[in-house]
């Protein structure tokens, strides 16, 4: 017979998660107050990526959305942005936001899709009470992702609508920055690395068309996945936004029936005579903590080559990669690139940050070995298959563990460990890298 009343067990899970979210509220506070107090110490003038070779030949694009404007465009404000001498930001509502001017994408659309088609019921709601006017429904939508990180929210209202920003945009940019060499498209939650982008572009004929980022398909169109960012070169550009001009009404009625802004613009990239560069794994849909460090694809190894971006990484992240690249170009000395692996992340980022285990977190450990009485018993359950890098401990009791290498994310529900000695077998172990440079 089943009693009513739960076990000691049970009791002691639910009050260790209980004291687990108490700490990581509190952690969460004192690393805001930390952060802060460290963006002080950081004078705008003598940040080591502002001398960067090249810098001044670029411009940085971020687009943005009032749906998400809020929650994760103050990170860039405080960092990325700092860094880069030309930049514009776009979204679907035109606006001043501390101090910078955020740009209406949408302006260029014929106002007969304005004023009638659906994509467009978020854009007239932002017309009349602004970015405060959206429902709680327009913030939220099913995500699709495929095993690279690609995919989007079809169904989103802000998506609907953000698949309208891309060809308006480049016409908007070109027009802002005529003479500028190279053209470098980002979404709110995609880090770029900075140092690594611009010794890349450097290897290039920015003369040439280049339309360069990780490779996607849909349909028979190939086009450059958007969260992971991309870059065009002048010439790129200038034939695509001709293309736009001269073709208007057929592009966007060709947007009107598709789902996706980034495979639009690839098809007008394509149509104007530039073809992608397939430069996966350099350019990622993954999040820096999600990582298949192990993955291999086009005969490619992702560990070896450069890394330039990460996509669906949270604010705290990129601030914290933000300083963790701010002090590899410090090391190097004033107007020199430095040139980042995603192994010398795994060693100078990944590594320390697996020291210890880790009370409100989720490493993505997903191998389920059962219910366990502790973290410990999971640690020990780890421990006794030699294969085992790294486990879970949830609220329910339920040991996991894996087999492949991730830090993870904060997570109220979860406890995460590693087993150190062989991550660092991991690193030790892995083939060397031979010839694996910029993919151009």
């Amino acid at each position: 017979m089943l009693s009513g009343r739960p076990s000691r067990r049970y009791v002691g899970i639910i009050a260790a998660f209980l004291i687990t979210t108490a700490i990581y509220l509190y952690t969460q506070s004192e690393l805001a107050v930390n952060h802060s107090s460290q963006h002080n110490k950081i004078s705008l003038a003598t940040l080591p990526c502002k001398s960067l070779p090249g810098a001044d030949d670029t411009v940085v694009i971020l687009k943005t959305g009032s749906t998400e404007l809020q929650d994760k465009l103050p990170v860039h404000l405080e960092t990325t942005l700092r860094c880069y001498p030309n930049y514009l930001i776009f979204s679907d509502h035109a606006e001043q936001y501390q101090g910078e001017t955020i740009i209406d994408a949408l302006s260029d659309v014929d106002p007969i899709f304005k004023t009638a088609h659906e994509d467009f019921a978020l854009y007239r709601k932002l017309q009349k009470g602004g970015r405060s006017s959206p429902d709680p429904s327009d913030l939220s939508g099913p995500a699709s992702y495929t095993q690279d990180g690609t995919g989007g929210k079809p169904t989103n209202p802000g998506w609907r609508l953000d698949k309208w920003k891309f060809l308006p945009m480049i016409r908007e940019t070109l027009q802002r920055y005529p003479d500028k060499q190279w053209f470098v498209f980002v979404e709110t939650d995609t880090y770029i690395f900075w140092s690594t982008l611009l010794s890349y572009l450097a290897a290039l004929d920015p003369t040439r068309h280049h339309y360069i980022g990780a490779q996607s398909e849909i349909g028979d169109v190939i086009f450059a996945h958007g969260g992971s960012g991309f870059a065009l070169s002048r010439p790129a550009l200038e034939a695509a936004v001709a293309l736009y001009i001269d073709n208007k009404a057929d592009l966007e009625t060709f947007t009107a029936s598709h789902w996706a802004g980034d495979c639009v613009l690839g098809k007008a990239l394509f149509d104007s005579g530039t073809n992608l560069t397939w430069a996966w794994p350099m350019w990622q849909g993954r999040d820096i903590g999600n990582m298949n460090y192990s993955h291999v694809d086009y005969s490619k190894r992702l560990w070896c080559y450069p890394t330039v971006s990460y996509h669906h990484v949270a604010p705290p992240a990129i601030e914290s990669l933000w300083r963790f690249e701010q002090s590899k170009i410090a090391q190097l000395g004033e107007g020199q690139s430095a040139i980042i692996r995603h192994r010398d992340i795994f060693a100078a980022y990944i590594l320390p940050q697996t020291a210890e285990p880790r009370l409100a977190w989720d490493n993505h450990a997903h191998e389920d070995r059962g219910r366990v009485a502790s973290v410990n018993a999971c640690r020990s359950t780890c421990e006794q298959e030699s294969s085992c890098l790294q486990y879970t401990y949830d609220r329910d009791g339920n040991c996991l563990i894996a087999e492949q290498p991730s830090l993870g994310e904060a997570s109220t529900v979860m406890q995460s460990g590693w087993m150190q000695e062989r991550l660092q077998h991991f690193y030790n172990s892995a083939a060397s890298c031979e010839g694996e440079e910029w993919i151009v």
